[in-house]
């Protein structure tokens, strides 16, 4: 499938979307190292920006309780984590003050691309993609996918996470085969890095994407 077909499609505009631990934020480094006048929006990052404001610290403390009120006024990131992820109604009003704002930010990030930008390609990296329903008129999204197992392995490994806490995390996203299933293309990530490089090799050079 060759997406740039014409001059006049030269721009591609993706959303990258996964489960906790299958490997996004590698995906990206490699896509950037690739490409590396690609532009990209990190919702992750957006809301580590939203979570450092003062206006949004206090509404969240308002909706969510003093729980989750740290030492020094702001917020305590634990507690907020283990709120959310073990109450859906705190977790729910958490991504009511957050995700419009972060949907925001990505469509002024994607207007400037649009406007100014001489790369050729967009990629929005959002984690809750589908279960948000985050729609900032992309062409393609992108998934990348690991087993259930495996995603456990590595939350445990890496994050020294137990059980129950990962398996409220999960519970909090689609599951990955959900996620396949709505996806335009998917990445397989459960073998060597070069493996998931070649797959990325293989969807730039099919989309004739240069910058």
């Amino acid at each position: 499938m060759n997406v740039n077909s014409s001059p006049e499609e030269k721009k591609l505009c993706l959303g990258l979307t996964g489960g906790i631990a299958t490997g996004k934020s590698t995906a990206l480094k490699l896509i950037q190292s690739k490409l590396p006048a690609v532009t990209v929006f990190d919702a992750d990052e957006s809301v580590q920006g939203l979570l450092a404001r003062e206006d949004i610290v206090s509404l969240i403390i308002s909706e969510l309780g003093e729980v989750v009120r740290g030492a020094e006024g702001g917020l305590d990131r634990v507690a907020l984590r283990q709120s959310v992820f073990a109450h859906s109604g705190k977790r729910k009003a958490l991504e009511g003050i957050l995700h419009p704002k972060v949907r925001e930010e990505c469509l002024e990030k994607r207007e400037e691309w649009l406007r100014n930008s001489a790369s050729a390609m967009f990629v929005a990296d959002v984690p809750l993609l589908f279960e948000g329903g985050f729609s900032f008129f992309q062409d393609l999204n992108l998934v990348i996918a690991t087993s259930m197992e495996t995603q456990r392995s590595r939350l445990r490994d890496r994050n020294h996470f137990g059980d129950a806490l990962i398996s409220s995390i999960l519970a909090a996203q689609l599951p990955i085969m959900e996620k396949v299933a709505r996806a335009d293309l998917v990445f397989w990530n459960e073998g060597p890095l070069q493996v998931l490089e070649n797959q990325i090799d293989h969807f730039i050079a099919e989309n004739t994407i240069h910058e």
